[in-house]
């Protein structure tokens, strides 16, 4: 029961901070809740992206990975555009600046599920 327990704590717990960062974010603006609400996202962020390298499946099959950019990059990449929308959301009131929140929010979107289809499956043989 208890490892049951933690096993849900444990998977819930990248998005249980990113609700903390996000409740930091909206409700207050204090500049040190600013940097907590960052440090909050960040460890979402890592947490994430280490979870899901340790689930791989396309390094276990040795497929080729082709992106041009440093892996930790390319790995952090869609939580940037997610930060940077988010930003753009709450502090600007500007309609052109809230469309270009929304593209970066579409694009985070499309490139984590795209990315979690690439790597949850086994690779094709076509």
């Amino acid at each position: 029961m208890f490892k049951i327990l933690i096993s849900m704590f444990s998977e819930n717990l990248p998005y249980i901070v990113f609700t903390l960062s996000g409740y930091l974010i909206i409700f207050h603006d204090d500049w040190r809740l600013m940097v907590s609400a960052a440090m909050f996202y960040g460890i979402g962020c890592v947490l994430l992206v280490s979870r899901s390298a340790a689930h791989r499946l396309d390094i276990k099959s040795h497929r080729k990975i082709r992106h041009h950019l440093p892996e930790i990059l390319y790995e952090y990449m869609p939580y940037w555009y997610g930060a940077t929308a988010i930003f753009l959301l709450v502090y600007f009131d500007k309609p052109w600046v809230q469309f270009i929140a929304l593209l970066l929010a579409i694009i985070a979107v499309r490139n984590l599920i795209l990315r979690h289809n690439n790597r949850c499956k086994e690779p094709s043989k076509f």
